[in-house]
């Protein structure tokens, strides 16, 4: 399914949701790529375990945190000759023991991870290993190899004699004299060194070896401490090496892994998503739908998402709950109506749960939910006029229609909206007849928004094609934004006017025109009765 398709129906904002409620940069990740299942199973997969996840929510809190992402250290150790940094191995650490307690969750609930349970606690030898290499918090520990402990010991050992000499040689009455602290010790590398006024630099036999507060201040290493600050720079070349060679070698091991650790990952994330999408059906009060290989659409009682937060969250109105069938029966609905009434919310609210359904996720629904899988969904939704590319709104449409056409078969969904509109009505009412005839003779399931009166005679005589309708409240002049099946619905375009405000007289007018131009239509009468 197409990027263009998907944000026709709004599905950014479900993928923005569930990136928010996911705690990992993993989860995170899948939500903002997460799109319909390329088959069933794997759409029934997901969908079993956002139920399981939903479950666990229901008796105990996730164990995932904020992890660390390693996906570009792990990419970077694929390198042979790498070397991973302390700080890329503490989070790796970090990782893998999040994915161990979660090991426990996947035992008690198996729908939350489809894998083994074994993929939560990969390498466990490489695990003590990062344990005894780094710290928590990303440093090299000095004990990481006993060459390296042997090594730091000494070279301690080196600074501390090198502190001590430089203070016994400040503590001299011809040098003390130069200092307004005769204990302070200053480093530059690993060479200990003196910080004098610049004016009394030369009175201490010494080399030049730095400057600090605009110049008014020299470092001088003192000649008597060179030859052991020499050995301390050379004790700490040792130590660097080692450490090198110490991260290098635990770095070809993590690549020894690699396999293993990125199965972990992927568990990882996969749990993550699904605990996200229980969050995310908590939100809607939602429920898993029957996921059926033969396409189809029966919905009972089903709300469109982003109403209902709005609705829940900021005190909008409460969305009018839906029901419909597609099936081989009733392939295409035709719904007229009213502007305003809800005819685009009811086409996106098919197509959004579809979308959902199809990721696994549960449904805002009352009643029961069936998605059939469908392997498109093509909408044609909004105005295509685009003026840098010379495109009126018909014919952006029309570019719409021949995608649609070319990839249309018995197993897509089409969702378009205001089909035929944008050029001559009779003409584009021929047009659009001749795209459902298409459509239906392909065997395709969908629905169409229309204010085309000669669509409405053609959903009468042709089998498959169903009329609907938005119902218009005439007694109160607005809509109810209620779906009614089999009932086709006038336009009442010159009735929203009026109620929107336009001046009473025009309306007059253009309702007197209207008459002259349809003399033996009647007036429209409320659907309720």
């Amino acid at each position: 399914m197409s990027e263009a398709d998907l944000d026709a129906l709004d599905f950014a904002h479900v993928r923005r949701r569930l990136e928010r409620l996911a705690m990992t940069p993993y989860g995170k990740e899948a939500a903002r790529h997460l799109g319909p299942a390329p088959t069933l199973e794997a759409a029934l997969v997901m969908q079993r375990s956002v139920s399981a996840a939903r479950a666990m929510l229901c008796e105990e809190s996730p164990v995932l945190g904020d992890l660390p992402q390693v996906r570009p250290a792990l990419r970077q150790a694929g390198a042979a000759g790498a070397t991973l940094r302390p700080a890329a191995l503490a989070g790796l650490m970090q990782v893998m023991r999040a994915a161990r307690a979660l090991q426990g969750r996947v035992r008690r609930w198996p729908g939350l991870y489809p894998g083994a349970v074994e993929d939560l606690g990969a390498a466990p030898e490489l695990l003590r290993r990062l344990e005894a290499t780094v710290t928590p918090s990303g440093a090299l520990r000095e004990g990481a190899s006993p060459r390296l402990a042997e090594l730091t010991a000494a070279y301690l050992g080196l600074r501390a004699e090198a502190e001590a000499a430089l203070r016994e040689f400040q503590r001299r009455p011809e040098v003390a004299r130069w200092l307004s602290d005769v204990e302070r010790v200053h480093w530059q590398g690993d060479r200990v060194v003196m910080r004098l006024q610049s004016r009394h630099a030369e009175q201490v036999s010494g080399r030049r070896v730095g400057s600090g507060l605009g110049g008014q201040e020299e470092l001088v290493e003192p000649l008597a401490l060179v030859a052991r600050n020499d050995r301390t720079e050379r004790l700490c070349a040792e130590v660097s090496a080692e450490q090198q060679r110490v991260l290098r070698e635990v770095t070809d091991a993590v690549r020894s892994h690699l396999p293993a650790l990125e199965r972990m990952v992927e568990a990882i994330t996969w749990i993550d998503l699904a605990i996200a999408g229980a969050r995310l059906a908590q939100t809607l009060d939602a429920a898993p739908p029957q996921l059926t290989d033969t396409p189809g659409v029966h919905l009972e009682g089903a709300c469109h998402p982003l109403l209902l937060w709005e609705h829940r969250e900021n005190g909008g109105v409460r969305p009018t709950p839906l029901s419909l069938t597609l099936d081989d029966q009733q392939r295409i609905l035709l719904i007229t109506g009213p502007n305003t009434g809800g005819k685009t919310v009811a086409l996106k609210t098919v197509g959004l749960l579809t979308v959902m359904a199809l990721c696994g996720l549960h449904l805002p629904v009352a009643g029961t939910a069936r998605i059939g899988f469908y392997r498109r969904i093509l909408v044609d939704v909004g105005d295509h006029q685009d003026l840098y590319h010379h495109l009126s709104t018909f014919a952006g449409h029309v570019e719409v229609l021949k995608r649609v056409l070319r990839e249309a078969d018995d197993r897509a969904l089409v969702l378009l909206d205001e089909l035929g509109t944008g050029t001559d009505p009779e003409e584009g009412a021929a047009l659009a007849m001749a795209v459902l005839d298409e459509l239906v003779a392909r065997g395709v399931q969908g629905i169409v928004n229309t204010h085309l009166a000669p669509l409405k005679t053609y959903a009468e005589r042709t089998a498959q094609v169903q009329n609907a309708s938005m119902r218009f409240d005439h007694a109160r002049l607005r809509p109810t934004y209620e779906l009614q099946i089999g009932v086709a619905g006038a336009s009442l375009g010159l009735v929203v006017a009026r109620t929107q405000g336009l001046p009473e007289a025009l309306v007059d007018r253009a309702e007197g025109y209207l008459r002259t131009l349809r003399p033996q239509e009647k007036p429209p009468l409320d659907a309720s009765g």
